[in-house]
């Protein structure tokens, strides 16, 4: 049997819009590319999905941007790990977490640390194609 494993990928990942609610932040997006790699597999497929990003116990660094924006590089941090590009699935952390993204018409990004990081997929992911693998 083979192992599947499902990764955010966060280059042209679409910022709808982002809520401040009391010490947690949530963005919303419309759209983020979901990579799933399959061990023996000559190829990886490629899904679209809408998701929301819940990070807990905030502290924001730098400003958030103007939304919609699309983002166009970061990081995702789960304690001692760091993530650039692309973070794996599940993502339901606590500890030392958070996220630091570039939107595409920033010179700078923005940074958001808490103590929990939650991912929520919303609806069902749509296939886009398959890709080769590297």
């Amino acid at each position: 049997m083979s192992d599947t494993t499902s990764f955010l990928q966060i280059p042209g990942a679409q910022l709808a819009s982002i809520e401040q609610g009391e010490n947690e932040i949530t963005l919303h997006f419309s759209q983020v590319q979901l990579i799933q790699e399959m061990e023996g597999a000559i190829e990886d497929s490629l899904w679209t999905q809408a998701v929301n990003l819940t990070v807990k116990g905030v502290e924001l660094e730098g400003d958030l941007p103007e939304c919609p924006c699309e983002i166009t590089g970061g990081e995702m941090s789960d304690n001692i790990y760091t993530y650039r590009d692309h973070a794996p699935l599940p993502i339901d952390w606590r500890g030392e977490v958070g996220c630091t993204f570039t939107p595409g018409d920033a010179s700078t990004g923005f940074s958001i640390n808490g103590n929990a990081l939650q991912l929520e997929q919303i609806g069902s992911p749509r296939y886009i194609k398959h890709i080769k693998k590297d």
